[in-house]
């Protein structure tokens, strides 16, 4: 059986900057923004504080593409991470990389991004689309599949069979998907400061017996003796994790044009527009709605939804529910886009299974 030759295979360099930027932000922007506040205010009770966190997370996030911005310049290849650990460390650090990203980091990821769309699905369809499959005990532990599970599967395999077209397709895909994520965040916070019944006296509020519902006590400053360091330190972990993904264009870098150029400037470019979108939504949420208002939101709810309801009435339910859907959706996209040059790349240093392994020329 004829074998084929990986050093014959290369990746066509057709990413744009308005593509690599929207990988960037793509990836990014998901639920977090629209969902942590409220946590975050329960961690610190106020509100300049909580933006103090949005901002202090993303400065440490833009340390870290300002790093990877030069290490890419530096070598513009397909799968990041795994190639700076290969040639900095050695093949057993990138070898033991790429197969956690395989089996646990991007393929959890993008799980939990799916089943998120699910939900949103179920949301924006009143709740009708659930409908329980199977029930079971599995090893001693109850295991239920549900429709919402299916759904999550096959929107992975629609979404993966999408990016086996042409990089410049899913380029453009993202594009469209990041203009949905800024659209939605720039609406919630352009109403809110236009539309919406708000005061700025807000900003000198503190959480009051806010309800903080599933938020422990031992992360809530002021409740239980628990410290400001400890809310913080909480409220930081929430806003980095809103930022989480920044670091994704790295493993596409293979197939950005003009690398030098483009990689820093979407890297650096990227994350400094996605913190001024944070801190300004936050701001609205804050202008909005009270600490305490904020940090009595029911965990099934949003602290956007809430601010988008004062100015929308009854239809900022179903907004929030269609723009969530587009926001995973764009996600789990540029997730599986960047996620498949990881083991492309180890294919090439013979770390991963070739097509030739399996027959297939």
């Amino acid at each position: 059986m004829a074998q084929i030759s990986t050093d014959k295979i290369s990746l066509v360099r057709g990413l744009g900057l308005l593509a690599a930027i929207s990988i960037i932000l793509g990836n990014v922007i998901g639920t977090g923004v629209f969902l942590k506040a409220r946590v975050m205010t329960c961690n610190v009770g106020d509100p300049t504080w909580v933006i103090i966190a949005w901002v202090a997370a993303g400065i440490l996030s833009l340390a870290g593409a300002l790093t990877y911005a030069e290490l890419s310049a530096m070598k513009p290849e397909a799968g990041g991470e795994y190639v700076f650990l290969r040639d900095a460390y050695g093949r057993i650090w990138s070898f033991l990389y790429g197969w956690m990203l395989i089996f646990v980091g991007k393929t959890g990821a993008q799980a939990s991004v799916a089943v998120a769309f699910a939900i949103f699905l179920n949301d924006f369809l009143g709740g009708t689309l659930k409908q329980t499959l199977i029930q079971t005990n599995l090893f001693g532990y109850p295991y239920e599949l549900t429709s919402l599970q299916i759904i999550a599967v096959m929107m992975i395999v629609i979404i993966t069979t999408i990016n086996c077209a042409s990089v410049s397709v899913s380029g453009q895909l993202a594009t469209y998907f990041t203009i949905i994520k800024i659209s939605l965040i720039l609406l919630i916070g352009v109403g809110a400061f236009l539309l919406a019944d708000g005061n700025f006296s807000h900003f000198g509020m503190f959480n009051n017996g806010g309800t903080c519902e599933s938020v422990a006590e031992s992360v809530r400053y002021g409740v239980a003796g628990t410290s400001f360091a400890a809310g913080f330190g909480a409220a930081m972990l929430g806003a980095l994790w809103g930022y989480d993904g920044w670091n994704n264009l790295t493993l596409v870098a293979g197939e950005v044009k003009n690398p030098q150029r483009n990689i820093p400037i979407a890297l650096i470019g990227g994350t400094i527009l996605i913190i001024f979108l944070y801190v300004f939504v936050n701001l609205a949420y804050f202008y909005v709605l009270d600490p305490t208002q904020i940090a009595s939101v029911s965990k099934d709810s949003s602290v956007a939804r809430e601010v988008a309801t004062k100015f929308l009435g009854a239809g900022a339910v179903v907004l929030m529910a269609a723009g969530l859907m587009a926001s995973s959706i764009g996600t789990l996209h540029t997730s599986i886009l960047t996620g498949a040059r990881v083991p492309y790349a180890m294919a090439k240093d013979g770390l991963m299974f070739q097509s030739g392994d399996f027959g297939l020329v």
